[in-house]
């Protein structure tokens, strides 16, 4: 192995200094006083779908055409993505076709895989239950089930937290364990692997972290679980490291940062009070009807699947029922009225805002000529959001798709993206109030997304200090330079130049190459079952 890259979904200095000055990452500690290392800014909004896809790229989303976990088609129905999806070329393909083999290993939107050089086991979102997660197939079978590589929800709904947090550090466990095992059968000359429980018990711990935020609990049995999942990946870390003989150079980053959540905002009452979305009201007898067979359709799905008889049920049913299923659990927009509707909020996750036009949508109200006009509007409005009690600005920024994205998948952009103010974020469905504790499935929910990440580059390739402007979209084409392939001309980012040796520089060129533009998709789309199962998984992560 010439090269490992080693991913914290959601990894923060503000957790990683502490605990560095502690010793309490000794491995990470070590990377970082003989490397480069510093902040890495990710996408616009900061979250996994289109940071992921744009680190593995070095795309902007406008081009791999990722903006969310979920897309909406031009009936309002919400559908899950995956590679099916990436309109670019990432960067271990283009290696493969220079004889450099990778090994991939729980790397993010990676399912249903492609063929490689070298081997790949699917990371997030692959469903519990498929056998086509890995390559070459041989290696299907000694992985083991998807279930023991993903965490396990069930605690985090039922207000378990310390189950929720042994989970996920027994899945951080497995993961090197089996990672461990592929590297010693595959030597491949790079070599990818991330942990993602990171994002997750930040999501919910962070309040037993930082001592700023307005719900600190200093006392809590949960005090120092984020130290102690961010722990146990360093001493994964330092046993992955212990493989590579001689040392190999390492990339260490993750997709976005971390940062204290306090409130949701209710977007869906503002773009109601404002007048750009219309719903059925509360006594609406068709929504009653429809909000019980919702809940108890998901009350019943959930029990089919604790009982482990999901296939046998689904075999006596048809399609019809589970595409209707899968509707009505949309719960933020099931009840909208469409035809009186001129913009509706996407997911938590994407933090964005689609015009409803006409020559996109199926009832589309927004002629194309009012376009403008309707965007200004939704901007002036949004930014006039205050706290109710301070009188504090919500949102810092609306941000038009058009003017920070480009290329060829612009079209499947939303059309206006929110930066709400540090520590609030947009949330969707029925609310009594503009803003709510945040909150996820009934419990506190205290941690969020950030825009910087971190990067940490050391090797015998890489030089030493301080780089304040690496992007995730200069990490693909940094590691197709490091390891002597071409940069497709297509790419947004650039090679980090200054992060390498001058002996470094000396054994490789820059060279670019026009043979990897737009690409057409590939792998394919999910299945019925499969879609139901993401649909649960991400409204259980709280992503919808």
């Amino acid at each position: 192995m010439d090269t490992l890259v080693f991913g914290l979904d959601g990894g923060e200095w503000d957790v990683i200094n502490p605990m560095i000055e502690d010793g309490k990452l000794p491995n990470l500690e070590s990377l970082i006083s003989t490397g480069v290392s510093g902040p890495l800014k990710s996408i616009t909004p900061p979250v996994s779908p289109p940071a992921w896809n744009s680190i593995q790229t070095g795309t902007n989303p406008g081009k791999h055409g990722v903006f969310d976990f979920s897309t909406f088609d031009d009936e309002y129905v919400r559908r899950s993505i995956n590679t099916s999806d990436r309109q670019s070329t990432p960067f271990w393909r283009v290696m493969n076709d220079y004889d450099v083999s990778t090994g991939l290993f729980k790397t993010p939107f990676t399912y249903p895989p492609g063929q490689i050089s070298g081997f790949i086991v699917t990371g997030f979102p692959t469903p519990s239950r498929a056998n086509d997660f890995a390559k070459p197939e041989s290696i299907v079978e000694r992985v083991g089930p998807v279930q023991d590589l993903l965490e396990d929800w069930s605690y985090q709904q039922a207000g378990d937290y310390e189950a929720f947090k042994k989970d996920l550090i027994q899945v951080a466990n497995h993961q090197t364990e089996v990672f461990l095992d592929l590297l010693n059968e595959y030597d491949t000359d790079l070599a990818m692997t991330v942990y993602d429980g990171s994002d997750r018990i930040q999501h919910f711990f962070w309040k037993y972290f930082d001592e700023s935020h307005p719900r600190y609990e200093p006392n809590s049995q949960f005090s120092g679980a984020i130290e102690e999942y961010y722990q146990t990946v360093d001493e994964g870390l330092g046993r992955i490291l212990e493989t590579a003989n001689p040392p190999c150079d390492v990339v260490v980053l993750s997709d976005h940062g971390f940062g204290p959540l306090s409130y949701d905002i209710n977007i869906d009452q503002w773009l109601e009070k404002e007048g750009f979305l219309t719903r059925k009201s509360d006594d609406n007898p068709q929504k009653q009807a429809t909000d019980i067979v919702a809940l108890t359709l998901r009350a019943s799905w959930d029990a089919i699947e604790k009982a482990n008889i999901a296939n046998q049920v689904k075999s006596i049913l048809p399609s019809a029922w589970f595409e209707f299923g899968q509707q009505l659990q949309d719960d933020a927009h099931r009840d909208i009225e469409w035809d009186q509707t001129e913009a509706f909020f996407t997911t938590l996750s994407g933090q964005a805002i689609f015009v409803n036009l006409e020559e996109r949508f199926v009832d589309g109200t927004v002629p194309q000529e009012e376009y403008e006009k309707i965007v200004s509007e939704l901007q002036d409005s949004l930014l006039s959001m205050r706290h109710p009690q301070t009188n504090e600005k919500l949102v810092e920024e609306v941000i038009r798709s058009d003017e920070v994205f480009e290329g060829w998948a612009l079209d499947d952009s939303p059309d206006l993206i929110i930066r709400s103010k540090p520590e609030y974020t947009m949330s969707g469905g029925r609310s009594n109030s503009l803003l709510r504790s945040s909150a996820q499935n009934g419990h506190d929910r205290s941690g969020d997304h950030r825009t910087d990440g971190i990067f940490v580059a050391s090797g015998p390739s890489f030089s030493e200090g301080h780089y304040e402007q690496a992007s995730v979209l200069d990490i693909a084409p940094t590691l197709l330079y490091l390891q002597e392939c071409p940069v497709p001309s297509s790419v947004d980012g650039e090679v980090i130049n200054s992060i390498f040796t001058d002996e470094a520089h000396s054994q490789r060129s820059l060279d670019y190459t026009d043979e990897y533009g737009r690409t057409d998709t590939e792998g394919r789309q999910w299945n019925a079952d499969e879609e139901q199962e993401l649909e649960n998984r991400l409204n259980d992560m709280g992503y919808l």
